[in-house]
């Protein structure tokens, strides 16, 4: 089968399609996806002071990455909206404005996984369903966790640009179930 390189979002919105028959419910959850500083610079590798492809895969762009996620989700029955910045207080400010409307976060540290403190504490205080997410397996490299880990639902790491595919549907799944509150 000749599919086009991931992260495509028509692929994907495809492939949500799919495994929508999969979901235990049919609720329309409703997600925010955040990458944190570092992530913009997918698909800029090679030398160029981009994210390097050996880790980070074939990504062509965090934007082709973040439509890719939601559509995804779009084919689910779910929305994702996605954000990005290299500023902590963008991303703190975005949970808080954020929480009340929404079912869970999906959260790429990136450049925060060591020193996010503030965004931690937003996330504790929004009370919602946490998966943090990485394109490498950071244990690899002696890492043992981040300020999100030890709140975090879940962490799905090493699988590049599907760890975000598979956190999606895992968490739609748990939500369905009710194995899951969105109201932690």
């Amino acid at each position: 089968m000749n599919r086009p390189a991931v992260p495509d979002p028509a692929w994907a919105y495809q492939f949500g399609v799919a495994l929508r028959s999969f979901r235990p419910g049919h609720h329309q959850w409703r997600f925010y996806l955040i990458d944190g500083p570092n992530m913009a610079n997918l698909g800029r590798g090679g030398g160029t002071g981009g994210r390097d492809p050996r880790t980070y895969g074939s990504v062509t762009s965090l934007n082709d990455l973040q439509s890719a996620v939601s559509g995804f989700a779009e084919g689910l029955g779910t929305v994702i909206q996605a954000h990005s910045s290299y500023h902590e207080a963008d991303l703190v400010a975005l949970v808080y404005e954020t929480a009340a409307d929404c079912d869970g976060f999906f959260v790429n540290p990136a450049a925060l996984t060591r020193f996010g403190a503030p965004l931690r504490i937003a996330l504790v205080e929004a009370r919602r369903p946490l998966i943090e997410l990485h394109f490498s397996n950071i244990s690899a490299i002696g890492w043992q966790g981040g300020q999100t880990t030890p709140l975090a639902t879940a962490v799905v790491m090493g699988l590049r640009q599907y760890s975000y595919l598979a956190a999606v549907f895992g968490l739609i799944c748990a939500l369905d179930a009710g194995e899951i509150d969105s109201r932690t």
